[in-house]
């Protein structure tokens, strides 16, 4: 999670150019080189990891343009956005990929070209449904979750799903033949658009005196453009894939299009529902979030009015914390995914004890790399929120921030154990825990946010439990299920003694820091959000430091983790790793 601004003197037009050139040029040397599916899953991981980076850095900025109120009707509309996405996209294009994958090795060119076909339809169909409940249903939509404001911003989003549902088509045609940059182009298009173009108009009208509503549809529309954008890009480059594959051998006669649309079912329907489970359960819990809110604010004695404008600030203030949130696990992606296909491919060979110390050291690095984030937005909480939306949330704000720093770390660690259990086979357990975590999830935040003593801060705990929950399930299912399981415990003991002594040396330096600063620079015009960014940022610097000493030291970290790190081999040999 990070802040920048960025240029906006660049146009999308020649950012697009840019990025079709650099896909043009990465596209060639996967041709050349026949990557292996490591090597792609690597690569789409660190897209997912640029994308969540830039998804932070655009809504830091938009959530000081348009206020907690503004965040509150855009976190609402968002949620009903990925909901619908995760029905139309999340299963087929994996669908998609493994039978155009199964087709293509089989050298059956028709079959393919129809398989795609099918595809190609059935998201076409999927798009043109979520689109229309968005754009007739908007106003219904927004007022059964309590925030009739956000009722444009839904209507913007919506022709998005029709281009999102396209762009998954051709995502998942280049995925079945392996070739994993145009996805992660696209996704960087995607972002990139979302952040300029969202925060260039919301600015504008925000500055011209439009609405709140009318100001997040601006901030919305930019995920419309971003969308057609990226599915501009993937049509021309799923033309010129086809356009370079040479086939061996007579043609095929291909399946007939019903037998395709069942296959296609078959495979996609128990992804779809897996990964459409939390996003089901986080717009329950937005709708938890705003009625007991209100809920609570009349039975306080607020008139109905008041009970709405205080929810929605609350609600918005919360929404602040989930750049922040998000960020460990952007880091940790890249880890975690490749941790998938690197212990099944010693699985396959028969070599447990490698996929046991590969499990091992993934879940110690993403430890290490989570730990320190989530102790340092933990103890960093208020300046952190200061520095970033100074005089813009609610007072609950550095208390939901430093909860939601704990949840991150469980966050991240339910991700890695996550992954293990996908790559020995239990994909289903994961589908089990996340329905039991996230119905844990909506019944407290339920139970809590009608006390008014409670408020906000039980959403921030009910993160927090529902995290724990899913990580201490996936612990014992790692020992019960996977032969010779990793320690858990001497896993986490060396990482978390280090990130304790960090943490403690951030929260004394910032201390220090804050102090001098104010002494010396207090007075002199400086910005007050600078008095606090200015000692959080030594504080920050000083914590890595400390940090890195420690796991050196300690021995925290050893060569084989290194090695799964991007230029690992690089790594290891400046800190003299062993």
């Amino acid at each position: 999670m990070v802040i920048l601004w960025g240029d906006f003197s660049y146009t999308v037009t020649k950012i697009h150019a840019r990025l079709l050139l650099i896909g043009r040029m990465f596209y060639l040397a996967e041709s050349e080189r026949n990557q292996s599916y490591l090597h792609g899953a690597v690569i789409l991981a660190t897209a997912v990891a640029v994308v969540r980076i830039l998804g932070a850095l655009f809504r830091v900025p938009l959530a000081n343009i348009i206020g907690d109120d503004g965040m509150s009707t855009f976190q609402v509309a968002s949620n009903i956005y990925a909901v619908l996405l995760s029905l139309s996209t999340a299963g087929l294009p994996v669908a998609l990929s493994k039978m155009i994958s199964a087709s293509a090795t089989l050298e059956r060119p028709q079959q393919v070209r129809r398989v795609f076909a099918v595809g190609r339809n059935a998201f076409l169909f999927l798009g043109v449904i979520s689109f229309l409940v968005m754009a007739i249903f908007y106003q219904e939509l927004a007022n059964f979750f309590r925030s009739p404001t956000a009722a444009y911003a839904i209507l913007a989003l919506s022709p998005a799903m029709l281009f999102v549902c396209l762009l998954s088509a051709y995502r998942g045609y280049c995925q079945g033949f392996s070739i994993m940059m145009p996805t992660s182009v696209s996704q960087v298009i995607e972002a990139t658009a979302r952040f300029l173009i969202g925060l260039g108009l919301a600015w504008l009208l925000m500055r011209h005196g439009f609405s709140e509503g009318i100001t997040v549809a601006g901030a919305t529309a930019g995920v419309t453009v971003g969308a057609a954008l990226a599915c501009i890009y993937l049509f021309f480059t799923r033309r010129k894939v086809e356009r370079e594959i040479t086939w061996s051998g007579s043609l095929d006669t291909p399946d007939s299009n019903r037998r395709i649309a069942r296959n296609l079912l078959n495979i996609a329907v128990p992804l779809t529902l897996g990964a459409s489970i939390f996003s089901i359960i986080n717009l329950a819990d937005t709708r938890v979030i705003m009625g007991q809110l209100q809920t609570a604010g009349q039975a306080s004695g607020l008139s109905p009015e008041a009970a709405y404008d205080m929810a929605r600030s609350l609600n918005g203030t919360y929404a602040f914390t989930m750049p922040v949130f998000n960020l460990p696990s952007s880091f940790v992606i890249p880890i975690t995914v490749a941790l998938i296909p690197a212990i099944s491919a010693f699985l396959a060979k028969g070599d447990g004890e490698a996929a046991r110390k590969t499990a091992t050291s993934g879940i110690r690095v993403t430890c290490l790399l989570a730990l320190p984030a989530a102790v340092g937005i933990t103890v960093l909480a208020e300046p952190i929120m200061h520095a970033l939306y100074y005089g813009r949330f609610a007072a609950q704000g550095p208390g939901l921030m430093a909860y939601m720093g704990v949840a991150a770390f469980f966050l991240c660690f339910f991700q890695a154990t996550n992954c293990v259990l996908q790559a020995y086979g239990f994909q289903r357990y994961t589908v089990y825990t996340l329905t039991i975590g996230g119905i844990i999830k909506v019944v407290i935040t339920w139970i809590l946010l009608a006390d008014p003593r409670v408020s906000i801060y039980g959403a921030a705990i009910s993160t927090v439990v529902c995290y724990v929950v899913i990580c201490v399930i996936n612990m014992a299912l790692v020992k019960r299920r996977i032969p010779n399981s990793p320690s858990f415990l001497q896993i986490l003991t060396k990482p978390i003694l280090c990130a304790a002594a960090m943490g403690a040396a951030a929260w004394a330096s910032f201390g220090i820091l804050r102090s001098l600063t104010l002494a010396l620079l207090d007075g002199i015009g400086l910005s007050p959000r600078f008095l606090w960014a200015i000692p959080l940022a030594g504080a920050i610097g000083i914590a890595m430091v400390v940090y890195l000493i420690l796991i050196i030291a300690l021995r925290a970290i050893t060569l084989e983790d290194m090695q799964m790190l991007p230029k690992g081999e690089k790594l290891t040999k400046l800190l003299r790793v062993r």
